[in-house]
């Protein structure tokens, strides 16, 4: 079996309202011939604009769930000729952005040739897409699981603790409340982990490379059958 590849990725230092402090990440998808899908897309400035050139040519947008805009607008506009994969509901969101197709839909060829996609449904206030890349057996997360081992800030330790995502691995508490339909998560949760992916890369926190697989298992134990036996640390 070749080695992987490791994906290209690019924080971002966001503060949100309160001056709360929570990393942010762009994960690119690296494609065949030389294109490349964008992950949740950060503010972009000429010097990583200059960065993504020498990766190869921005070909897809994605904003993987209904939370995951705030910067997919100034993106689409640096990249015209890009297509815009959303969730569905996020054209009703956000009908200013521009979106050229639904993730709901299926992944385009150019994606499907090395990334698979899950939706973790049951929690429509999220809409969230998981995606695995192949190559680089990686799964890519964006708020189903936080990572976040030093928090900075006063408020960001306190909210930490309180969602219990305080420096570990976990789901939010308030993931608990957002499932609506804990039979359709559990679904998509089993579907998740049954990809044999070796790293895991969450839009929030530090990337897991050792034991990425029984880390989420059991990050969402409280959706898994009790008969299931959580994937052994490689």
């Amino acid at each position: 079996m070749t080695n992987p590849i490791s994906l290209p990725t690019f924080d971002y230092a966001q503060r949100l309202p309160g001056r709360f402090q929570f990393p942010a990440r762009m994960t690119v998808l690296p494609l065949p011939n030389a294109k490349l899908a964008l992950v949740s897309p950060i503010p972009i400035d000429e010097a990583l604009a200059d960065q993504l050139r020498g990766l190869g040519e921005v070909a897809f947008l994605i904003a993987p769930n209904l939370l995951h805009h705030l910067y997919l607008g100034a993106a689409s506009e640096r990249y015209p000729s890009a297509q815009v994969l959303v969730p569905r509901r996020l054209k009703a969101k956000r009908p200013d952005l521009r979106s050229d197709a639904e993730l709901e839909d299926g992944l385009p060829p150019a994606l499907r040739e090395v990334v698979d996609a899950v939706k973790f449904d049951g929690a429509p206030v999220l809409d969230e897409f998981v995606f695995y890349h192949r190559p680089a057996r990686s799964l890519l997360v964006t708020d189903l699981v936080f990572n976040i081992t030093q928090p900075r800030g006063l408020l960001a330790n306190l909210v930490l603790f309180l969602s219990g995502c305080h420096g570990r691995l976990a789901q939010s508490r308030a993931m608990r409340f957002m499932v609506k339909d804990a039979q359709a998560a559990r679904v998509s949760a089993l579907r998740i982990l049954d990809f044999g992916f070796e790293t895991l890369v969450m839009a929030h926190g530090d990337i897991v490379r050792e034991g990425a697989q029984a880390g989420l298992a059991q990050a969402l134990k409280w959706l898994l059958p009790e008969r299931r036996a959580l994937p052994a640390p490689h």
